[in-house]
């Protein structure tokens, strides 16, 4: 069995060993029962994260950021594109 996060959980896991284990004089079928009736027990949701997403025209700014990196990239290629075209070689 994985070792418990939660102080509380693992205080009240060894709480129940002691009280049903076997070699302090418990019931083995009732320890295992009791062992899986913990482990069905619902546990917390977790760590709750908040994220704050920017608002306005700040939440413009990374699409437009990205919009104009890559049409500097295509602007030189279409220029190239234009002009006289290289002389052909026979």
């Amino acid at each position: 069995m994985p070792a418990p996060e939660d102080p509380e959980q693992r205080r009240r896991r060894r709480a129940l060993l002691r009280a049903h284990h076997p070699d302090l004089g418990g019931d083995p079928a009732e320890l295992v029962r009791a062992l899986q009736e913990l482990q069905r027990a619902p546990r917390g949701a977790g760590e709750v994260v908040f994220v704050r997403r920017p608002r306005g025209l700040r939440r413009l700014a990374p699409p437009l950021r990205l919009l104009l990196r890559r049409s500097s990239r295509l602007l030189p290629r279409l220029a190239r594109g234009r002009g006289r075209r290289p002389p052909r070689v026979l």
